[in-house]
């Protein structure tokens, strides 16, 4: 399969904010040094891409003041069709979650007669910060948020007093702000439950940061399932059964660095650890890969050795080897009731329930056994 050129992909995504009205027709674009930090790139490739954006007459440059919007592009284009626009402002568009809620969201939304700007924060708070201004300035009929942390609550408060907003898999405690998420502790607790029922006792996990503990909903939730599943069935728990992708992996696209190596090394640590775990969980499916080469390169074998269990269901799933046993977000329903929310909210001033959990569902595949002792380990305690 052919990679996309990284200036194709800039193209792309400048083009659909302008044309869904995200930087405006008339309005300055970022420097080209801004463009060059935002999507990781250098300045000649960021040329490159507003070189064919000029091309295509979708911007202009000044001499000496910059590169702007064309006129017929943007917002002013969009005006004239007179629907009713939503915003979708997302941490990833790319991972499977953040995928299937726009798949559900676009599908309710077409019904509903709305039109849906898609924007990718890229893990960026700075970013999610812009497009949040952005929407509350053109004034969007509603925003959908999935929000990287809590690090723009004060902003998202102020949009949600004006604009009709739903957040998506993480929310704000504390602010009138709705959300629709998935049972991220019970969802959790039924995966490590499940691991027990099979006889394991040694339980590791692999999380993103420890610092999303405090910052991310769901991954606060997640950790606080595994360790309830633990106590409810008198297993101590074990700080060094529990480690961490770090804050440079966690904040890049798996994909960037490649899937063999994303979980690599978090893997290699609790299988170098005296007693290692017999099974782990993971916070997303993405990590499994890496996790799966390092077992394969420690000459160990999945489940025999080690059992693991994902989370999300992601379509990479069924393609390892083995198959991944996961728990199945319903993203694309999240979707739908978000932008239904929405509607209610916007053409009859309904308020929400404060939040909406829908359940996810374990789908039980063939990276899980009932535990099998080693002998080059001691009995299980």
């Amino acid at each position: 399969m052919s990679i996309q050129p990284k200036y194709k992909e800039i193209y792309q995504e400048l083009s659909g904010e302008i044309a869904n009205g995200i930087f405006a027709a008339g309005e300055r674009l970022p420097t080209e040094q801004e463009l060059a930090r935002r999507f990781g790139v250098t300045r000649q490739t960021v040329l490159k891409a507003l070189n064919t954006m000029k091309y295509d007459r979708i911007i202009h440059s000044v001499q000496g003041k910059g590169t702007f919007v064309a006129v017929t592009h943007g917002r002013a284009r969009q005006a004239e069709d007179g629907g009713k626009q939503l915003v979708y402002i997302c941490a990833n568009l790319q991972d499977s979650l953040g995928h299937r809620i726009l798949v559900g969201a676009e599908r309710a939304a077409a019904k509903l007669g709305y039109s849906l700007v898609t924007c990718a924060s890229r893990y960026d708070n700075g970013r999610e910060a812009e497009y949040l201004r952005r929407s509350r300035s053109n004034r969007v009929d509603g925003i959908l948020l999935l929000p990287f942390t809590q690090g723009n609550r004060e902003l998202v408060e102020r949009c949600a007093d004006e604009i009709p907003m739903v957040c998506v898999d993480n929310g704000y405690e504390g602010l009138s702000v709705p959300v629709v998420c998935t049972d991220n502790f019970q969802a959790m607790y039924r995966a490590v439950s499940y691991l027990i029922e099979l006889g394991h006792r040694r339980i590791g996990f692999i999380l993103s940061c420890r610092e999303y503990l405090d910052a991310a909903r769901s991954v606060r939730e997640r950790f606080a399932g595994y360790r309830q599943a633990l106590a409810d069935h008198g297993i101590e728990f074990r700080s060094e059964y529990v480690t961490e992708l770090g804050s440079t992996l966690s904040n890049v696209r798996p994909a960037d660095i490649g899937l063999d190596l994303f979980g690599y090394p978090a893997m290699h640590r609790l299988m170098s650890l005296e007693t290692p775990p017999s099974a782990v969980v993971f916070l997303w499916d993405e990590i499994a890969p890496g996790a799966i080469a390092a077992i394969r390169d420690g000459r160990k074998r999945s489940p025999e050795d080690f059992s693991l269990i994902g989370f999300n269901d992601d379509e990479l799933c069924t393609l390892l080897t083995p198959q991944l046993t996961t728990l199945r977000q319903p993203g694309e329903e999240i979707g739908e009731r978000a932008v239904q929310y929405l509607d209610g909210m916007i053409r009859h001033g309904e308020q929400p329930p404060p939040e909406t959990v829908i359940q996810s569902i374990l789908v039980k595949r063939n990276s899980t056994s009932i535990y099998q002792p080693q002998t080059s380990l001691e009995a299980q305690p």
